[in-house]
């Protein structure tokens, strides 16, 4: 019998986390996945998930059969249902980070914000470890027999997600490269390739043939802002000034700021055109509403994906000295001093993706957010209420009205005219 082994070399960018719990370290609330190394490690499981969704949609495309053919019978629904195990194993994987990275992992805060109040929730924040450095990451597969053309080009159109955090930039990967080929044990020249290389070293010396994967796909929307004033989305820290995020040393605006902006106004504009009943009603999420499905919610993930964006030519200058004033006595209140070092200068480009089609009516309301943050009607990070967060963007959106065919009133129920 013939085997197949594969090679897929996958590029990772920064701030991916494939998830353990529970977690060693009680001042952390989502920890990492570590090998005997102490490496970032990723299990088959993480990535065969990501391959079987892409099989999947593939076969909802073009009516193929590869989801059952290449990963084996989907979970039976009644007793007794027979099953085929996966003929496709992922036998293991490999993280190399880029030489030039610094700290391999990092540890960052988060905090959630009240929608309607825009204000942080009480002891929501939670810390999480992530892979700070970007890289490679080599997964070692095998098929019993064969793969067709047809197989191998559907495995090349692989666009690889790894681990949690998905819609906020978190596990943003590329198929670089594939590596195949077969091997016949029972002819000596496989009996001989098989007796003389073991693990890894066997499914290279096997996979010696290449398939370069096409251009990576176009994002759903991309556009460069620049700072105005001031922008600090800051990284908790028990003491010190309020620093921003920083990946080797350079600041940026991860994609969750992004993400509770956008979902934030989103709601804002959808309770402004047709009430409240068109928004979420329960602070965790109702799972029900237009901006769950598209932002997500507790029982399913969101449509859209925010990237982080680093902040370039960001100007820094010496931490900014803050009091609180009593507003009875008008004097200075005790023990409230602190200290905060924001981004005064600076652009950055942000970039949203979907991982699954969106109803037309989210592309026209995202750019009323835009316009709305070029507008200065609202701001990004902290700080925002002080003339911070302002942001401008190199030409102004005209975007036409919001209009959601479910939400709309029909002249049977319509009581007045929509906002």
């Amino acid at each position: 019998m013939t085997i197949t082994f594969l090679i897929a070399e996958i590029t990772v960018e920064p701030g991916w986390a494939v998830g353990a719990v529970p977690t060693d370290d009680p001042s952390v609330d989502r920890d990492l996945l570590l090998d005997a190394d102490g490496r970032p490690w990723v299990p088959g499981s993480a990535l065969a998930g990501s391959l079987r969704a892409h099989l999947r949609q593939h076969d909802a495309q073009h009516g193929t059969e590869f989801d059952t053919t290449l990963m084996g019978s989907r979970p039976p629904i009644q007793r007794g249902d027979t099953t085929e195990a996966s003929p496709l194993w992922i036998l293991g994987t490999h993280f190399t980070p880029d030489p030039a990275s610094g700290d391999l992992t990092e540890i960052v805060g988060q905090t959630a914000v009240d929608r309607r109040r825009g204000a942080a929730i009480p002891t929501s924040l939670r810390y999480s470890r992530s892979v700070a450095a970007g890289g490679t990451l080599t997964a070692y597969l095998r098929h019993d027999g064969p793969l067709t053309d047809d197989h191998l080009q559907v495995l090349a159109a692989w666009q690889p997600a790894i681990g949690r955090d998905r819609t906020t930039g978190g596990g943003q990967a590329r198929l670089t490269r594939l590596l195949h080929g077969t091997i016949d044990p029972t002819t000596a020249d496989g009996m001989r390739t098989w007796l003389h290389h073991t693990g890894h070293a066997l499914i290279e010396a096997v996979a010696i043939h290449q398939i370069l994967p096409g251009p990576p796909p176009q994002p759903w929307l991309e556009t460069d802002l620049h700072i105005v004033d001031a922008i600090l989305v800051c990284d908790p820290r028990p003491t010190g000034p309020a620093q921003p995020r920083t990946r080797d040393s350079q600041p940026f605006v991860p994609g969750s700021a992004w993400k509770g902006l956008f979902r934030g106004r989103v709601e804002y504009i959808l309770r402004s055109r047709y009430g409240l009943h068109a928004t979420c009603g329960q602070p965790t999420g109702c799972g029900t509403c237009p901006t769950c499905h598209v932002f997500g919610h507790p029982g399913g993930r969101g449509r859209l994906v925010f990237h982080d964006s680093p902040i370039f030519d960001a100007q820094q200058p010496a931490a900014r000295t803050h009091v609180a004033i009593d507003r009875v006595t008008g004097g200075a209140h005790d023990g409230l001093f602190y200290q905060s070092a924001p981004v005064t200068a600076g652009r950055l480009r942000l970039r949203i993706d979907t991982l699954t089609d969106v109803p037309p009516w989210v592309a026209t309301v995202i750019q009323h957010v835009l316009r709305d943050l070029h507008d200065g009607l609202i701001g990004l990070g902290s700080h925002t209420s002080r003339g911070m967060g302002t942001l401008r963007l190199d030409s102004r959106p005209t975007p036409g009205p919001v209009t959601i065919p479910e939400l709309a009133p029909t002249p049977d129920t319509a009581e007045g005219p929509a906002k």
